[in-house]
């Protein structure tokens, strides 16, 4: 009798599992049918009388230091966040003195400091079963559940960025080299986001962030830990940004991170030194105090006992010029320079990576589409996909009333 009672239990379990089971694929199926297809048009470098500098306005005195991308133990610690309870991150990057680290779970907006002042909404997006193709979300307000998580083409990727502006205030490409969730070739032709993440430990994408700006996408970088352990001395205070805000408050420094008032940090220390090493080289670290055009020259100086060197990098990420061990960096803007970035590298081994200095025709800023859903191939496809299933079920009742026959 019990066994029997055991048995009839699995069956019914087993179907319960495959039913649901069999949903799952059916989901991700029409998930992945119904992603609409893109026009993409190739951009065209920046042009235009007009030099804009995203630092025109900065005050040297009000940079502060975040941390957007770290993940906390959620999930019974199997998205890998395991010893990094949120305790432990205000211990740790207390310590070294950020003004403001963020916790951006996998899917899911941590309310853990929501009480603080300037707090952010953020969490990561993207399941990336395989590929990471992965989304920081900034400002989220709330968590968009839609993704595609197995292996995404461009069309899919231009729709989850599109997805995500409803529902968060900057859709961040994370770790684009990482897997090559994203490709190179990827940024040529995405639109419709401001921020990439160009210094991450999981990939670095300063390839991709000039293949961006080198077709007029007006993209401006941010670097992050992406912590998971943070009580491992190694994976804390590597990668950071610097954003130019008074107050901290959200709006202030959504604005500034709009306008590209912000840069990029590589805090390099070599692996296994103490942390109170590191602790105390980041309460020492250097800022930008100047970032000026004057006329077609631009002006770049930190309170860094010096510049070791100085790379003025433009166009597919050519270096234009180099200057080494220098109070202060200069170029002269060319006219054939659609843009031109900066490369700073400071005592220690501290990298700063500049916004980029972009031509426009006007100093009214538009940033050109490049991705428009191609409404009669989306509806040609649908078509197609209806018929097929048509088809399918058709067949398959045939066969059924074939194999009934059969069998009378």
């Amino acid at each position: 009798m019990y066994k029997r009672i055991k048995n009839r239990f699995l069956r019914v379990l087993l179907m319960v599992l495959t039913g649901l089971a069999g949903l799952l694929v059916l989901y991700w199926m029409l998930v992945y049918l119904m992603t609409p297809r893109y026009q993409f048009l190739h951009g065209e470098p920046f042009q235009g009388e007009t030099l804009y500098n995203p630092y025109q306005d900065m005050d040297p005195d009000q940079w502060k230091q975040y941390n957007f991308h770290c993940h906390s133990r959620k999930y019974l610690g199997l998205t890998n966040g395991r010893l990094s309870k949120e305790e432990s991150i205000d211990s740790v990057y207390q310590a070294l003195g950020y003004d403001y680290y963020g916790i951006s779970d996998y899917m899911r907006v941590n309310p853990y400091g929501s009480d603080r002042k300037g707090y952010i909404p953020a969490y990561e997006h993207g399941y990336g079963f395989f590929r990471k193709t992965h989304q920081l979300c900034i400002g989220a307000k709330e968590v968009c559940f839609a993704d595609y998580p197995f292996s995404q083409n461009l069309d899919m990727k231009q729709h989850t960025l599109n997805m995500l502006k409803d529902h968060t205030r900057f859709a961040v490409p994370a770790h684009a080299s990482y897997t090559r969730g994203y490709k190179v070739r990827d940024m040529e032709y995405l639109s419709g986001y401001r921020l990439l993440e160009i210094l991450n430990p999981y990939g670095c994408s300063l390839e991709h962030w000039d293949a961006a700006l080198s077709t007029g996408h007006r993209v401006y970088g941010i670097g992050d830990d992406d912590t998971h352990n943070v009580l491992n001395a190694n994976e804390v205070g590597r990668f950071f940004t610097m954003i130019n805000t008074a107050t901290m408050e959200p709006e202030e420094v959504y604005e500034s991170l709009e306008k590209g008032c912000a840069y990029a940090v590589d805090f390099h220390i070599y692996f296994d030194q103490p942390f109170a090493l590191k602790v105390e080289r980041m309460h020492e670290l250097p800022h930008l105090t100047r970032c000026e055009l004057t006329g077609d020259t631009l002006w770049v100086e930190t309170n860094a006992p010096i510049i070791e060197i100085a790379d003025f990098i433009g166009q597919g990420g050519k270096v234009l010029k180099t200057q080494n061990m220098v109070h202060q960096a200069f170029y002269v803007i060319q006219p054939d320079d659609p843009y031109v970035r900066v490369r700073l590298r400071l005592p220690n081994l501290t990298f700063f990576y500049l916004n980029p200095i972009t031509r426009h025709p006007s100093a009214n800023l538009v940033d050109r589409e490049t991705a428009f859903i191609n409404w009669p191939q989306t509806i040609l496809f649908y078509i197609i996909y209806v018929l097929v299933i048509i088809s399918c079920i058709w067949w398959g009742r045939s066969k059924k009333e074939e194999a009934r026959s059969k069998k009378d």
